[in-house]
């Protein structure tokens, strides 16, 4: 489980390389305590991609609380902050540990039928930087690189195909990744010490 939770995170903290420079070299950003996306109705992801984020709660011992916050039926993401933390932007309250969806949207590109990348994101990005908009539009199919949604949806999915494939809306894909998380640590065996061999018994042999 460890191992599968180590490769995630290793395709997220590349992900977050490429679209920080995209972000920078692009000139587009989220508008300040801006959370639209966050609180889109039936919005859904895969159950892999929270992994990472349950295995955080698990071994912080915060999972019994998230679940029954998740037995509420709240109708966003659980992450979602609620109000204004006084010295910090308001949105998601687990910003490290969010999931792909949430780290693809706004600065990462998607492809049409006839593979031309347009850029995966929101209209008030879209309006409040509407030259940076349009010449990225440009530029993302010319000589700008763009984190491409597919591509690590791709990469996840070889880590673990069945999970990836497991949609739902995006609270009940986070209970299902603590309790497979929670559960895999509850029943994981207990390694015994290994016991020190005898020297001269090792010598005779």
């Amino acid at each position: 489980m460890l191992d599968k939770i180590r490769k995630i995170e290793r395709v997220f903290n590349q992900l977050d390389k490429e679209t920080t420079k995209f972000g920078n070299q692009s000139g587009l950003k989220c508008l300040t305590n801006c959370d639209l996306c966050c609180r889109k109705k039936g919005l859904e992801a895969n159950v892999l991609e929270f992994l990472p984020f349950a295995y955080y709660l698990v071994k912080n011992n915060l999972h019994e609380a998230a679940l029954d916050l998740l037995e509420t039926n709240p109708e966003h993401c659980i992450n979602l902050a609620k109000t204004q933390v006084p010295g910090q932007t308001a949105g998601c309250s687990i910003y490290a540990h969010r999931g792909l969806i949430c780290r693809l949207f706004g600065f990462s590109g998607v492809r049409d039928k006839n593979a031309k990348l347009a850029v995966y994101t929101c209209s008030l990005m879209k309006n409040e930087f509407a030259a940076e908009y349009k010449q990225t539009m440009l530029r993302i199919n010319s000589d700008m690189h763009i984190p491409v949604v597919s591509d690590f949806y791709y990469q996840i999915y070889y880590i673990d195909p069945q999970l990836a494939n497991d949609y739902n809306l995006i609270n009940v894909s986070i209970r299902k990744a603590i309790e497979k998380v929670a559960y895999y640590y509850a029943n994981k065996p207990v390694r015994k010490p290994r016991t020190k061999k005898n020297p001269s018994i090792e010598k005779d042999l």
